[in-house]
């Protein structure tokens, strides 16, 4: 333990110059100074006042009030020696022989004055006295190395407390200058090398160059082993190199560094007697080298010796001492270990008194204290994993959150808070499953290893962690890069750690387990035997006695399931089963019973023996008994209790029947409303309830289904990409599960529920958009905060979900903190189902105009439902029409036939030929016998029923909406009626229509409403895509409505027109359009400098537009992986704030744009006198008739169709 620095300047001689400088202070001078009775000192210091010669008298006054000030400890006796030096110094100005003397004299005192009040101006004057002390002593002086060593050691005090780099560099610059002033047998060379040591353990610590540590080990070391055994100075040697080698191990992992600093300090604990402040300091040392090495090793036995020596140095050391607390704070965070490794409330009961009484007992202005915080909170943090109490948890999160707040930006241990508050955050998500406490975890782990050196073993366990987290988050959220990332953090965890550690196998099964993740996600049979090949790695490096055998070999047991189920080769299931054999032999645990129940059910389905079924149940209800709550094992037993019911009804079994019936549906509930689920496989078992519940003709269908559509909003979470959540909707084909849900609800005549499920199916993408630029009016005129905070954060997440760029680092933060602020807003009154789906009575106003049409088909069956106004007369609102032709088959038939019928005149291909130009000498007449036969059949199985229905409730004309679903969007149902008796539109979703009949501010009866036309006939490189009857169709545009502002050529660039499309009111496009099948918001208008594509559209709002015409080839034609999705050009409009859009489903003919374009207009200013939004629709009725009327083939006017209100 260090002691007060020595101050024993009685006599001191120095060769300067050539000169001898003494300065004799007599003895009993030197003795009253140090008196208890200061009455004995007055008399002393009355006597040097009027003493000559003024400067050695103020000198010697000087040095009386330093041994004063070590007698007493009263600063005020420092503060007089300053006042008598800087006289001495005053004085010296002529005489040169004893200014450094004096000077460094004065440096001293004010460093100590420093230590003593952290008076800032002190250390600053201390390195300036210093310097000019150094600068004007002889380099022959012996006291020069002194002098440096002592500046070295004031830039290093000021280091200390102000972090400042440029003062650590300059204390390690002096130290090593101080160094080479003296000879290796200079009875100060071992001290002198232990300040180089100690500077190059803090350029560590500040830089992270483990070359700073293997350079002080190297000096330190030689100077240790040139020292005489008996050297006073070595205890101190020894613990400095101790420090040096257990940082050393803290970087690289290397245990023969623990073990030398383990010697060492056995060494310095040897060399110091019993009782001493020294020898508890080390022994305290002593104790915590053992406490690393178990870190390192867990040997009980490591831990049993640290907390041996805590104890013992805890008997030495006066209670009244501060190495007391310190000491019962070792210990204390010993037992928390100890806990961690035997359990016993005792020991983290007492870990909490030790600490506690350590924290205690240091002022809150200590530095120390903030330290003490962090061990509080770790067994704050074990207490709560032992008894659960949640105060503890938070106990410990607002002691971390404090700690971090007080402690230095640069603290070399700053690392170990953000460890501590992500574990804390961590176990805040297990525990309340909240998102955001999941990112402030691996916020706090990724800050965590921004703070330690690249090079320290434990950036191997801190990126673990943050592979955990991000884990967690893709099983809860489904986004891939969050699988990469734990992959990849994963993967620098095991470059960090040697093969020899503890937690190397562990990190080997981790990889393994993202990898056969990362195979259920993609489907590649490469992660899978990456995953296979890592859990045998991990299982190699284990000894047979290891814990974590039992878990390698479940883990090996379920790749061979999955390598059955990929390659369907019965091997992997004969190689699983004595695997789980000899975990099960090893542990007697439920999740080895668990996988050895999923084994026997492969089996089942593969060989039929019931056997291997019912031995599957009775082995999933032991892991039950033994207190085994997994969700998926209930799921698992559900389904093998149906399969059971399977069997039972084939054998006429009547009452297993009834008993598996009872217990399929009693867990599908225990799975489905588990707390532990998470979204993705509640969306699981969701589905198989309703499968099994419509096999059974149960209502309760309809529950299951309303469940599993309430997961879509987690599933396809918002603070996934766009091109993420697509593949989901692909993957989890949630066009089938809306068709099944909607036919069920029609099944159990529940046509409102279907109606309902059929809205929340359509346009996900669009509404999740919708929903983050609607408005929240009224909630920011009841509840104005709310609503702004709602608002800002909306703002935030539009700007960030560009469909064409990369989600941001903190979009997940802000969309975790969206959905919080949403739950909040859900509790005040009037606002409780604030963004949720809306309910039938809100969607019927969408039939407010007119009947809306919704198509849908199943296997069971398709059915259109028609709204019809609420002032018509009928008594049952909404209807369901039955289609009893339009099965999946016909309709998958028909679409073909229409691919058949357009390729016939190349009007699929990719604008390489011509438009029109026939294939086949007869292709243009087979092509009309298809259209027509398509057309017949829409009419008959589609239509007409529809029609009919119509009829017989009086409605005879007027506007209708078609909103289909599933294959029904890629068919041209507005063109099968064989007489015109109603105006036709598509919508997307019912909220669409609602929404698009909402007035715009700035609507106005003149004609001269802002048009802008855009033509395209010449794009520069491509001269196939000239459109030569773009110019006439801007010059019909212009002859109808002279005031419209054109744009064409050269200026119709992607800025110019994203700035019209922003600021107009209508507009209209004429060029190439071009529809991505594979990826759909890549679908462009092809304008004069690139592609104008659907994710940049989607990207704008629109608050001034009313209506697009897009008189482009495929702007309404969506994708046919995502049929619900209207991932179209006209669609994207719609969403973007356009009220009704004109667009094409497949290629239209360069002609016929002029044409169309010139009919709408004119219909328009002949019919409503102005641009009037909601008479467009029967606008292009108009003018398709007028080309059907002029002959033109069906290809031709058939793909017009209107969207919107």
């Amino acid at each position: 333990m260090s002691s007060k620095p020595e101050v024993n300047f009685i006599e001191q001689r120095e060769a300067q110059r050539g000169n001898v400088a003494r300065l004799e202070v007599p003895g009993d001078h030197a003795a009253a100074a140090q008196a208890e009775d200061p009455g004995i000192f007055e008399e002393i210091v009355k006597e040097y006042q009027i003493k000559e010669p003024y400067g050695v008298s103020q000198e010697t006054l000087g040095w009386l009030y330093h041994m004063r000030f070590n007698t007493t400890s009263d600063i005020s006796a420092l503060e007089r020696s300053l006042v008598h030096f800087q006289a001495a110094v005053d004085d010296a100005d002529d005489k040169p022989v004893c200014l450094p003397r004096r000077q460094q004299a004065l440096a001293f005192t004010y460093s100590l004055l420093y230590k003593g009040t952290r008076v800032l101006d002190y250390i600053d004057l201390s390195i300036h006295w210093f310097h000019l002390a150094v600068n004007d002593c002889h380099l022959d002086s012996p006291l020069l190395s002194l002098w440096v060593k002592r500046l070295a050691a004031a830039y290093l005090q000021r280091y200390l407390d102000q972090k400042s780099l440029g003062d650590l560099e300059q204390a390690h610059k002096y130290d090593k200058a101080a160094l080479a002033l003296i000879s290796s047998d200079h009875p100060a060379f071992l001290k002198f090398s232990q300040g180089v040591g100690q500077s190059y353990c803090e350029r560590f610590q500040r830089l992270g160059n483990v070359e700073d540590l293997d350079k002080g080990i190297d000096v330190l070391h030689g100077a240790v082993k040139r020292s005489p055994e008996g050297h006073h100075d070595l205890p101190e040697a020894w613990r400095c190199l101790s420090m040096l080698y257990v940082d050393r191990f803290k970087s690289k992992g290397n245990k023969q560094d623990i073990e030398t600093t383990i010697s060492l300090r056995k060494l310095a604990v040897q060399r110091t007697s019993l009782g001493t402040s020294e020898h508890i300091f080390y022994t305290q040392l002593l104790g915590r080298a053992y406490g690393e090495q178990y870190k390192f090793t867990t040997s009980f036995e490591d831990l049993e010796l640290s907390i041996q020596y805590f104890q013992q140095a805890i008997q030495e050391a006066p209670p009244e001492d501060p190495i007391y607390a310190e000491l019962l704070e070792d210990l204390g965070v010993a037992l928390i270990y100890k806990h961690k490794t035997t359990g016993g409330d005792e020991n983290i009961k007492l870990a909490l008194q030790y600490i506690e009484f350590s924290v205690n007992s240091l002022p809150p202005s200590k530095e120390k204290r903030i330290y003490s915080q962090r061990n509080l909170a770790t067994a704050y943090l074990k207490k709560y994993t032992s008894m659960g109490n949640m105060e503890d948890l938070k106990k410990g999160q607002i002691l971390l959150e404090n700690a971090l707040e007080a402690l230095s930006p640069t603290d070399p241990l700053r690392y170990d808070f953000y460890d501590s508050l992500g574990s804390i955050y961590s176990f805040l998500y297990h525990k309340t499953g909240d998102l955001h406490y999941l990112s402030l975890e691996v916020d706090q782990y990724k800050l965590a290893l921004g703070s330690m050196s690249p090079t320290s073993y434990n950036a191997s366990v801190c990126q673990r962690n943050i592979a955990a987290g991000f884990t967690f988050r893709y099983k809860r959220l489904g986004d891939h890069k969050d699988l990469d990332l734990a992959i990849q953090y994963s993967q620098q965890s095991l470059e960090h750690m040697s093969q020899d550690h503890q937690d190397f196998p562990l990190g080997k099964g981790v990889l393994s387990d993202l990898y056969h993740e990362k195979f259920r996600h993609y489907n590649k049979i490469a992660d899978l035997d990456l995953a296979m090949k890592l859990q045998w790695d991990a299982l190699h490096a284990v000894l047979k006695n290891n814990s974590l055998q039992p878990s390698i070999l479940n883990d090996l047991a379920l790749l061979h399931v999955a390598q059955f189920n990929a390659t369907k080769n019965q091997a992997h299931l004969e190689a699983a089963i004595p695997l789980i054999e000899v975990c099960i032999n090893l542990t007697n645990t439920s999740t080895y019973y668990k996988t050895l129940a999923i084994i026997l059910g492969h089996i089942y389905r593969v060989i039929g023996n019931v056997h291997n079924l019912v031995a599957s149940i009775k082995i999933c209800e032991i892991a039950i008994q033994r207190g085994d709550e997994d969700p998926m094992l209930y799921l698992f037993l559900a389904n093998s209790f149906s399969q059971l019911y399977i069997h039972s009804f084939s054998t006429l079994n009547e009452l297993s029947m009834v008993e598996n019936v009872y217990y399929a549906l009693h867990y599908y509930k225990a799975s489905v409303f588990s707390t532990s689920i998470i979204p993705s496989k509640q969306f699981d078992a969701t589905i198989a309830w309703a499968s099994f519940a419509m096999s059974l003709n149960l209502p309760e269908a309809l529950t299951a289904y309303s469940l599993a559509l309430g997961t879509l909003p987690n599933i396809l979470w918002i603070g996934n990409s766009l091109g993420d959540r697509h593949n989901s909707l692909i993957k989890l084909d949630i066009p089938d599960l809306v068709s099944s849900a909607v036919a069920a609800a029609v099944k159990f005549n529940d046509i409102k529920c279907a109606v309902e499920f059929l809205e929340q199916g359509l346009a996900i993408t669009y509404r999740q958009m919708l929903e983050l630029r609607d408005e929240p009016t009224q909630l920011l005129e009841k509840y104005p905060k709310i609503g702004w905070e709602l608002k800002q954060i909306s703002l935030k997440l539009q700007e960030i979900n560009n469909p064409s760029g990369e989600n941001k680092e903190d979009y997940h933060s802000l969309v975790i903190r969206q959905k919080d602020v949403i739950d909040d807003i859900r509790i005040l009154p009037g606002f409780e189902d604030f963004l949720l789906p809306k309910s039938f009575e809100k969607l019927s106003e969408a039939a407010k105009c007119g009947p809306v049409i919704l198509l849908n088909a199943s296997s069971g069956g398709s059915q259109a439902i028609i709204l019809l106004p609420s002032t018509h007369e009928s008594t049952s609102n909404p209807l369901s029409v039955p289609l009893p032709n339009a099965t999946i088959a016909n309709l998958k038939d028909h679409c073909e036939t229409l691919k058949k019928a357009l390729r016939m005149h190349n009007i699929l291909s990719r604008q390489t030929e011509r438009y029109g130009r026939s294939s086949h000498p007869r292709s243009a007449e087979f092509s009309h016998k298809m259209f027509e036969d398509l057309l017949s059949w829409l009419w008959e199985a589609i239509v007409k029923p529809v029609y009919d229905v119509l009829e017989i409730n009086n409605i005879h004309f007027g506007r209708i909406w078609w909103c289909p679903s599933g294959l029904f969007t890629f068919l041209p149902i507005h063109a099968a009626p064989p007489k015109s008796m109603f105006i036709q539109s598509y919508i997307t979703t019912l909220d669409s229509l609602i929404k698009a009949r909402v007035p715009k501010t700035s609507i106005t009866s003149s004609i001269e409403l802002g048009l802008t036309a855009i033509g395209i006939m010449d794009i520069p490189g491509k001269p196939h895509l000239h459109l030569p009857s773009v110019n006439k169709e801007l010059h019909s545009i212009k002859k109808v409505i002279p005031s419209v502002n054109i744009l064409s050529g050269s200026e119709a660039t992607i800025p110019r027109v994203l700035e019209m499309i922003e600021s107009c009111e209508w507009l209209h496009i004429a060029c190439h359009g071009e529809q991505n099948g594979d990826m759909p918001l890549n679908s462009c208008l092809q304008l004069y400098d690139g592609n104008l594509t659907l994710s940049q559209i989607l990207a704008k709002d629109l608050p001034k537009s009313q209506f697009a015409f897009l008189s482009a080839c495929q702007t309404a034609m969506g994708s046919s992986n995502l049929p619900n999705e209207s991932l179209h050009l006209a669609g994207g409009f719609i969403v973007a704030g356009c009220q009704a859009a004109i667009g094409t489903l497949w290629s239209m003919k360069d002609s016929d744009g002029p044409k169309v374009a010139e009919l709408v207009y004119q219909w328009l200013l002949d019919h409503r006198k102005r641009l009037d939004v909601h008479a467009t629709a029967e606008a292009l009725h108009f003018a398709v008739q007028s080309l059907k009327d002029a002959g033109a083939p069906f290809e031709q006017w058939m793909p017009f169709i209107h969207m919107g209100s």
